[in-house]
């Protein structure tokens, strides 16, 4: 199947990329607000992509590592980025799974190495690309970026836990609703956010699929990423 995609993509290049970017509509949204590339999109890509394409390694001939090998021309599917245009960046449409067996990171691998970017990550470099693309020249010194919980971690909860804990008839009276009803806690734990203490936090339990008092654990685990990212939250101080 793969093959014949390649053969095909050869003799149609054109046409692939047309037909690539017919499904770009189904692009997570954009972030909106600035983004800025050292703390938030530089982080998403050494963790997400330089096992592969970084300095050791450039599978594909493919380099994401440096503003020249990131901004790469793909042979059949467009450029890798297109300032301005996040719908025609070939590399954006693999991390969301746009472009058929071409998933990035690919499935696979250790636990944690080969989750997919969540909504909001791709929301990220989306809003990135759109923006500009604008990478700073010389070599990219991180960094640590601050969580938020209104930018970081309400989307995420959202997504996840609003069905059950948002509003007045949220599970347990437990709410995500605002930072400070999160930090309350519900009935059942108490408070199930401890900052700056991940280790004293029920609320990582839950969603690492370990806490066996609730029914069906394993309905509560989120992807790895998304756990290191409440863990990384809470350690800086659930702010």
């Amino acid at each position: 199947m793969y093959l014949h995609r390649f053969l095909l993509a050869t003799v149609l290049g054109t046409h692939l990329v047309a037909e690539t970017r017919t499904l770009s509509g189904n692009l997570p949204p954009a972030a909106t607000r600035p983004i800025d590339f050292k703390t938030e999109i530089y982080p998403i890509f050494k963790t997400a992509c330089f096992r592969c394409h970084g300095a050791e390694k450039q599978k594909g001939k493919y380099r994401i590592d440096t503003r020249e090998g990131a901004f790469k021309t793909t042979e059949n599917h467009g450029p890798s980025f297109q300032p301005g245009d996040s719908k025609k960046s070939a590399a954006l449409l693999m991390m969301a799974g746009l472009i058929d067996e071409m998933l990035m990171p690919p499935p696979g691998g250790k636990p944690g190495e080969s989750d997919p970017l969540t909504p909001q990550q791709i929301g990220l470099v989306r809003a990135w690309v759109d923006q500009g693309a604008l990478w700073p020249e010389g070599p990219i010194i991180e960094t640590v970026q601050l969580l938020t919980f209104v930018h970081d971690v309400q989307p995420l909860l959202t997504t996840t836990c609003g069905q059950c804990h948002s509003g007045k008839s949220a599970v347990g009276g437990f709410r995500i609703d605002s930072l400070a009803e999160l930090l309350a806690g519900g009935d059942t734990y108490g408070k199930a956010v401890n900052p700056s203490a991940p280790e004293k936090s029920p609320l990582l339990a839950i969603v690492s699929g370990k806490d066996e008092d609730i029914p069906k654990p394993e309905k509560h685990r989120l992807p790895e990423k998304q756990v290191q990212l409440l863990q990384t939250w809470i350690r800086q101080g659930a702010h």
